[in-house]
């Protein structure tokens, strides 16, 4: 058996913690390094008795484990969210059509990313995505409920910035962004060579890393629930999707607005994944729950004058600072990662090939209200 032969293979599941059945539409995803792994408990038995042999273990609950990688690559068109979107879902965020609308001057803004729009005459609701100052000549966001028109005041909830539209509202791709609630669970598999090992009910993490000069990985990290191993053949001529990743490469980089001479960046969605036990279950686990989460990072530019970027003084006074890095030139396949309140954690002095490097960690926070608004990656 090969291991280069080698299949992820998932589908959201309709009743949590009940196995779908996986076709070749659900064999779409073109993974790095997968690998599943068991460690169902094992009760050891060891009663007072004559000896100290040891006696057989009574097996308890059977989680599993699969980790692999992945490219940031798009589907080709703008409107279609890739297929790894799925992937991003059962780590606990939403994917969305993402809607623009040019407007005019923009007062008392600006629109604050994450806060709900609301238009004058329509009455339609959107959530903004990015922060959208005076001068932008589009907003971005996510319809909530009804259709933003041309020719109408639109008002931010939170900032009370209001401007005039001036069109009517295009899809130009879609976004990924954290949620909280109604976060779907997962039947993935892998399929080696000749053996498919089956988790139920999975959820998990993801860590997205950016090198430069190559294509932005993300790693995803899930936990679930033995659901059996059998002979399975591979599946044949599954419909991959052919779009090359663009690499991070001529992107733009900004930390609170300083263009910074980065190798790396890191963002980290440390989701604690909670197993939700059931007796009357065979394995002992209906599936595995996200109950909370941790968004982190880290980055390394350049050490500069204080003046141009006061590392420690950002650090010690708290300073919550915009991120916003985009790459990619061909739509269909090209991205926009915005966070708007990243906050360093800790700055280190480290060198790289003898410059001077600042090695940065950062929280990502969110809002009090609306929240989920830690960070959006854009698919344009």
């Amino acid at each position: 058996m090969l291991t280069r032969k080698r299949q992820v293979v998932s589908k959201i599941e309709v009743s949590e913690g009940v196995a779908e059945t996986l076709a070749v539409a659900d064999a779409k995803t073109l993974a790095y390094n997968p690998r599943i792994s068991f460690d169902p408990e094992m009760f050891p038995r060891n009663p007072v008795r004559l000896t100290f042999t040891n006696i057989g273990k009574v097996v308890g609950k059977r989680p599993g484990a699969l980790n692999f990688g992945l490219e940031l690559r798009g589907s080709g068109a703008a409107a279609t969210a890739p297929d790894w979107g799925k992937h991003f879902q059962n780590c606990g965020c939403g994917v969305n059509l993402l809607k623009s609308i040019n407007i005019g001057a923009v007062t008392a803004g600006p629109f604050v990313h994450g806060e709900t729009i609301t238009g004058g005459t329509s009455s339609g609701k959107g959530r903004v995505i990015i922060n959208t100052a005076n001068g932008a000549s589009a907003i971005y966001y996510v319809v909530i409920s009804g259709t933003i028109q041309s020719g109408e005041v639109i008002t931010g909830g939170t900032s009370g910035a209001t401007a005039t539209t001036s069109s009517s509202p295009t899809t130009i791709g879609n976004v990924i962004e954290p949620i909280t609630d109604n976060i779907p669970s997962q039947t993935m598999s892998g399929y080696e060579d000749g053996i498919r090992k089956l988790l139920r009910g999975c959820r998990g993490k993801l860590k997205i890393n950016f090198k430069s000069g190559e294509p932005v990985l993300v790693n995803f990290e899930y936990m679930g629930v033995e659901s059996g191993i059998a002979d399975v053949s591979l599946f044949t001529n599954p419909a991959y999707e052919t779009t090359k990743p663009p690499a991070f490469l001529n992107a733009s980089f900004s930390m609170d607005a300083y263009a910074a001479k980065i190798a790396s960046l890191e963002i980290n969605q440390e989701n604690k994944l909670a197993p939700r036990d059931d007796v009357s279950n065979d394995r002992g686990l209906l599936s595995f729950l996200i109950t909370d989460r941790d968004v982190n990072g880290s980055y390394d530019p350049e050490t500069v004058f204080v003046a141009t970027h006061d590392f420690h003084s950002k650090w010690f006074g708290g300073t919550e600072m915009v991120l916003d890095t985009a790459w990619g030139s061909v739509a269909g396949n090209k991205f926009r990662l915005f966070a708007p309140r990243a906050q360093y954690t800790k700055v280190e002095d480290e060198e790289r090939d003898g410059i001077a490097v600042a090695k940065c960690s950062f929280d990502l926070n969110g809002s009090l209200l609306p929240g989920n608004d830690e960070w959006a990656l854009l698919c344009l």
